[in-house]
């Protein structure tokens, strides 16, 4: 065995086919130095990352992909919070908990050290007991109501605790009619969710699946390309004059599509209960990409395993058809 191997041993270092650290590698190396120095810096995260490696000669934009997806999956299981400081962005871990949601496993979370750093999720047996003092949450308290709600609530909507994320879409569209002017002169830059289809498929030069161009009153979820980026907006459409609002964050545009399937009486999620494979047929909102993450395994992008507990849960959250 060289050096090289080694001191890849040394530090439980994989690679994957391209010949970057693992996912799950850069993770655990992360997550293990957060709880070991209870605050760590971002420039500190990333140097001590780069000395690290720095005898694989890894291509420095593609470790840094590597650390920006780590860094992100940490903070939406809630591993860990990002803090704001004079010197950047900074990283603690979050109190110690261990998630259950009535599932064969339960989750981990926060600063626990144990063996199991080198999973993206730390998934353990429902029955397995810990040493480590830990509160017990169960994953609908973890996750709290439904992020539709506060985003509805926020924006000057009433509260529908009874409802779903249709409510939601609702107050977009009465946004967008009363919204800023926008010019259809350029119909090819504009692409809107209009067609019902569980195929969500994708707004580009062919739109596909629920994508296509404007033909017609209504107000829809779309996307506007201006030059080399896009606008999701919530676009109203009456004969040949169109307004739009933008929703302020990304995570709100996808509550709405959420909340536009349901309104249609189309379901956002599907789910097989043999295989345990659950499917968004929307793009994820992020409290519910944080649901699958702490209760399942990534399969795709917007696939994942997960048990039937959990997809109740994640349904629940969702919404389904009324």
């Amino acid at each position: 065995m060289n050096t090289v191997e080694t001191w890849a041993e040394a530090i439980s270092l994989q690679l994957d086919q391209d010949g970057r650290p693992a996912l799950s590698t850069v993770l655990s190396h992360i997550r293990a130095a957060i709880i070991e120095s209870g605050f760590t810096s971002r420039g500190r995260i990333t140097s001590g990352l780069k000395e690290a490696y720095r005898p694989f000669a890894i291509d420095p934009s593609a470790l840094r992909d590597v650390i920006e997806e780590a860094l992100r999956l940490l903070l939406l299981s809630g591993d860990i919070d990002q803090f704001a400081t004079s010197a950047g962005r900074g990283y603690a871990a979050t109190p110690p908990r261990r998630i259950s949601w009535g599932g064969d496993k339960t989750t981990l979370l926060g600063a626990i050290s144990n063996n199991l750093s080198e999973k993206i999720v730390r998934h353990i047996d429902a029955s397995e007991t810990f040493s480590d003092p830990v509160v017990s949450f169960d994953l609908v308290a973890e996750l709290g109501r439904p992020e539709w709600r506060s985003i509805l609530v926020a924006l000057g909507g009433a509260d529908a605790p009874t409802g779903t994320a249709a409510e939601l879409y609702s107050h977009a569209q009465a946004r967008a009619a009363s919204g800023e002017r926008f010019s259809l002169d350029e119909p090819e830059k504009v692409a809107i969710i209009s067609c019902r289809s569980e195929f969500f498929g994708k707004a580009e030069s062919a739109p596909s699946g629920r994508w296509q161009r404007v033909a017609g009153n209504g107000c829809f979820p779309a996307t506007i390309r201006a030059g080399y980026t896009n606008r999701n907006v919530i676009l109203h459409i009456a004969d040949t004059e169109a307004t739009l609002w933008q929703p302020p964050t990304q995570d709100i545009w996808r509550w709405i599509v959420v909340g536009q399937t349901l309104a249609q009486g189309d379901q956002v999620l599907r789910y097989d209960p043999a295989s345990s494979r659950l499917d968004f047929l929307t793009p994820p909102p992020r409290q519910a990409e944080r649901a699958a993450l702490i209760a399942g395994t990534q399969t795709g992008p917007w696939s994942w395993f997960v048990d039937e507990p959990a997809y109740d849960i994640i349904a629940t959250l969702m919404g389904r058809p009324q």
